[in-house]
């Protein structure tokens, strides 16, 4: 089981794309990107993610109401991985912080499952302190899991800034999950946005590169005020009204 707590001043900013501009808008920033170690260049990687929140979708609302203090729990798969990434994102202000660590998919059932059904007991203090600090959040605000996300995702590190971190994600799609911890990927959903349309989230410390700004610029591009979670629940719940 692995830990890992990042603390840094993080910021992150989505823009969308059209798919028709992705292979432009690269080879623009040719040598100042290269390919996550994990992604194939071409292709990327499945990823499939399921956001817990209480009955009453409080976490949905903090960012609705636009809190400057909340928090989110998730569990990550990547697809044909047997291993889960269970992840609290705390977001102050513009700021976000997140702690995550690595579990494999039966241990995430064992621990998280009778949470989820709104029974069972805080596992003990020997844990990993991201699992315990998760299981407190479940047992204090009743979380279950309520939506399951998956996309297809192009991940790319900066060459000259080890802080950035540039992702396109593609047929992003969403399902309603309401049992179990469900950390098994879905193959058909419903899609969050155009599937002729691409997320591309830059992920930087301090300030975004110049390079990078021009090439925003040059592309037209509009920053969007996104959350892929809180946009699935107001499609699935509310029409789409609210995000």
């Amino acid at each position: 089981m692995g830990h890992l707590t990042d603390t840094n001043n993080r910021f992150e900013v989505k823009y969308l794309v059209d798919h028709r501009e992705v292979s432009s808008l690269l080879g623009e920033v040719q040598g100042y990107l290269v390919a996550d170690e994990y992604s194939d260049p071409e292709r990327g990687y499945g990823l499939y993610s399921v956001y817990w929140d209480s009955p009453d979708l409080g976490f949905f609302w903090e960012k609705i109401e636009g809190l400057k203090y909340r928090k989110k729990l998730r569990f990550r798969r990547y697809v044909g991985s047997d291993e889960v990434h269970l992840e609290i994102k705390q977001r102050t202000d513009r700021t976000l912080q997140k702690r995550r660590c690595r579990l494999p998919a039966d241990e995430v059932d064992r621990l998280f499952a009778d949470l989820a059904a709104g029974h069972g007991s805080l596992p003990s203090e020997e844990v990993d302190p991201v699992v315990a600090e998760a299981a407190v959040l479940c047992h204090r605000h009743r979380l279950a899991p309520r939506i399951g996300v998956r996309y297809q995702r192009r991940a790319f590190n900066g060459v000259y800034e080890p802080n950035l971190r540039v992702t396109l994600d593609t047929r992003v799609q969403y399902r309603r999950v309401e049992q179990g911890t469900a950390v098994e990927p879905f193959d058909v959903g419903k899609y969050i946005v155009d599937p002729r349309t691409t997320i591309m989230e830059v992920k930087f410390t301090g300030l975004v590169p110049l390079w990078l700004a021009r090439t925003i610029s040059r592309f037209n591009l509009q920053m969007i005020r996104m959350s892929k979670y809180c946009s699935a629940i107001d499609q699935e719940y509310y029409g789409g009204q609210l995000t």
